[in-house]
């Protein structure tokens, strides 16, 4: 089981290729680690697909999407990217309605990119583990 203690795992993936699928498996294996259900591990799954696609549309070309993954008793994973689109997704999408339903916590924000023009885009948002 993770533990306080334990390290954020870092991905970073182009955002327009085939391995943004790569964000979800890690998250569900983590999440299984971290002794969440399966049910939880499904739902972290799916809140990471949706949130990685929604910042990966936003991305500007040759941009990467960023994930950490934390898991301190409950799961908060953060999806970044660069874009030259001051808006994060949020409540007027559908996907924030999905991540809304599948998580406990939901937020988004825009910052200065660091060293460049634009902006970057921040979704974050926790899963904690059901009471067993």
């Amino acid at each position: 089981m993770l533990t306080v203690a334990s390290p954020v795992v870092e991905l970073r993936l182009a955002a327009h290729g085939e391995l943004l699928s790569l964000a979800k498996l890690v998250a569900q294996d983590l999440a299984v680690s971290a002794a969440f259900g399966a049910d939880e591990a499904e739902d972290l799954r799916l809140a990471v697909d949706e949130a990685v696609a929604a910042q990966a549309r936003r991305a500007d070309d040759g941009a990467v999407v960023e994930c950490a993954f934390r898991c301190a008793g409950r799961m908060t994973v953060t999806v970044a990217t660069t874009s030259s689109w001051a808006f994060p997704p949020g409540p007027d999408e559908v996907g924030w309605h999905i991540l809304r339903a599948l998580t406990d916590s939901l937020d988004a924000w825009t910052e200065p990119a660091p060293g460049a023009d634009g902006w970057r885009l921040c979704v974050e948002f926790a899963k904690d583990p059901y009471a067993r």
